[in-house]
């Protein structure tokens, strides 16, 4: 995540129907963030948050955002990187959402 990549693991990807091509968006709504897809299969390449698959046989996606992994580390601070489990999904406002833990970085153990 320090270079800018956030990768959605397969459960993130099929709980949320994300297929390669689609702009994902994270949000805050009170103490929660979540995670949502922001629109399907963008073909605009200056859209930020687009999903590509990180390798042919892998479950799983990469997204290039640099801006928000630099503001997910800095507001993290126990880290110089972060990983984050996720809770069940839900609808707010008629889109599928799913709410991001950050009360634990994962990746501040390894540190």
């Amino acid at each position: 995540m320090p270079n800018g990549d956030i990768h959605l693991t397969s459960k993130v990807v099929s709980l949320l129907g994300i297929q390669e091509g689609d702009a994902i968006q994270v949000a805050k709504d009170k103490d929660e963030t979540y995670i949502y897809i922001h629109a399907r299969q963008v073909k605009d390449k200056n859209i930020t948050g687009i999903a590509r698959r990180a390798n042919k046989s892998a479950g799983y996606l990469r997204v290039r955002w640099e801006s928000l992994c630099r503001k997910i580390i800095s507001s993290d601070g126990r880290s110089s990187s972060a990983a984050y489990r996720v809770g069940d999904p839900h609808e707010i406002d008629g889109r599928k959402v799913l709410p991001i833990i950050t009360r634990k970085n994962y990746a501040a153990e390894g540190d």
